[in-house]
């Protein structure tokens, strides 16, 4: 299991757009992810008093961006790509949202590796709320590209 600490060593992005939380099982071949959702997030910060609760749904691009930092957790841990290149979201498929998550709800995310080769992988996978999926990708693309040079 990786806590929120060591996640955010292996994620390139920062925050506030780091989207996970912890990982709960990891094989070479799929991960399982979390993202705690909270009312305090940036998404929210607008909104005024008196919005409903279904304003409060928690947006289809970040959960998709969620489950992309899941999978980029996969290929970093099972090291799917040399150490000096980084994998860029480049394509989903078959995506398909059945619910709305809410603050206070738990997102998770269960990654699995369909493919991969030295320059490109594939991704397949759903998200779930307490039992209930919420989100189904059907694949999704990620190439290897060159990292920064550093400094």
């Amino acid at each position: 299991m990786l806590d929120h600490a060591r996640i955010r060593g292996l994620l390139r992005q920062r925050p506030p757009m780091i989207l996970l939380d912890t990982v709960g099982e990891f094989s070479p071949t799929s991960l399982t992810a979390t993202k705690a959702i909270t009312g305090s997030e940036h998404c929210y910060q607008n909104l005024p008093d008196n919005t409903p609760l279904a304003g409060f749904a928690y947006p289809q691009a970040l959960m998709v961006e969620s489950f992309g930092q899941a999978c980029s957790l996969l290929w970093t841990l099972a090291g799917l790509g040399p150490a000096d290149r980084i994998p860029l979201l480049v394509a989903v498929n078959g995506l398909a949202f059945h619910a709305s998550p809410l603050p206070g709800d738990v997102l998770e995310h269960q990654v699995r590796l369909v493919h991969h080769s030295s320059t490109a992988c594939e991704f397949t996978g759903r998200s779930h709320v307490k039992g209930t999926t919420v989100l189904d990708i059907g694949s999704l693309l990620v190439a290897s590209l060159p990292g920064p040079s550093p400094t």
